[in-house]
């Protein structure tokens, strides 16, 4: 009994002879964790909503994890200069499809935030293409026709290891004045840029169109990229994100964002053109399929047959 209050003295003693700067230090909560997300000018649905599933998942996690602060880098940069800029500590978090690339560059957090919806790929076309167009039946089909893609798009290096024509533009804003001009057949987009897109050109563009016979699917998952040095932040994404699937706040906010992108599935004249994901292997599926529509797993099953 002695000894216990001679230790509790003890202590007593110890936190007396502390700096009062010292004793603060000790009482104050623990300082907000900064991270901070890249900056795009244009309008995308798929970066707002993964801004918002950034934020949910970091409230969510603040249980185990604690305080956050969000801050947006002020200068926009491309998907190629974001893993650089992660390397080299200026961003904490960034959006991407896993490519060899990313996966030696950076840390997925391996829990899919697009549901894979951008396994189903839409085109742009020319109303003077019609023709060409309602030929496509097959991949081989569409081999015969050039493809629009952008610079570091992942999708341009599985298109082309498919054997398909790719042209390579320049940024986001060249691409449909490109494919305008005839510089190639067909521009290629995710189902949720393709509309989205297509309105916001129509006026300066006309002649464009979605084109509704056929589209490509591919397995193509979304996911958070941290750095190599911030595993906790990694590991503190993924308990967020399974909470925000659990509780079904990540469905309710994917529905808000892409209902109306699903409707495009529902047109009865569309044809599935399956391409492999020459940028991943099949263990990503297997890994990301309690997240995934159930439309991607059909569609990657049928694949596999």
């Amino acid at each position: 009994m002695q000894r216990g209050r001679r230790a509790w003295a003890g202590g007593l003693a110890l936190l007396a002879a502390l700096p009062d700067a010292a004793l603060a230090a000790l009482a104050a909560p623990p300082a907000p964790l900064l991270v901070t997300l890249p900056y795009m000018e244009r309008e995308a649905p798929h970066r707002t909503y993964a801004d918002e599933l950034l934020a949910l998942a970091l409230q969510l996690s603040s249980d185990r994890y604690g305080p956050y602060r969000l801050a947006q880098q002020r200068e926009e940069t491309v998907i190629r200069r974001q893993l650089v800029e992660l390397q080299q500590g200026h961003l904490s978090v960034a959006v991407a499809m896993p490519t060899r690339e990313w996966l030696d560059g950076a840390l997925p957090v391996r829990v899919p935030i697009m549901r894979g919806l951008a396994s189903f790929r839409f085109f742009l076309g020319r109303e003077s293409e019609r023709q060409a167009y309602a030929a496509v039946r097959t991949a081989d089909d569409l081999r015969s026709l050039s493809i629009g893609q952008g610079p570091g798009w992942s999708t341009a290096a599985l298109l082309q290891q498919g054997g398909f024509k790719v042209v390579h533009g320049g940024p986001h804003s060249t691409l449909i004045p490109m494919l305008h001009a005839g510089r190639f057949q067909l521009l290629m987009r995710s189902i949720y840029e393709v509309e989205p897109e297509l309105h916001s050109q129509r006026d300066n563009h006309p002649g464009l169109f979605i084109v509704d016979d056929f589209a490509v699917f591919t397995y193509m998952p979304m996911y958070f990229f941290v750095a190599r040095r911030q595993p906790q932040l990694a590991e503190r994404l993924t308990y967020g994100l399974k909470k925000a699937y659990a509780n079904g706040q990540l469905d309710r906010l994917f529905t808000r964002f892409f209902g109306d992108s699903l409707k495009l599935l529902a047109n009865p004249r569309l044809r599935l053109i399956h391409v492999p994901n020459t940028n991943i292997d099949r263990s990503f599926f297997e890994r990301d399929r309690p997240y995934l529509l159930p439309a991607v797993i059909a569609q990657e099953l049928a694949a596999r047959r």
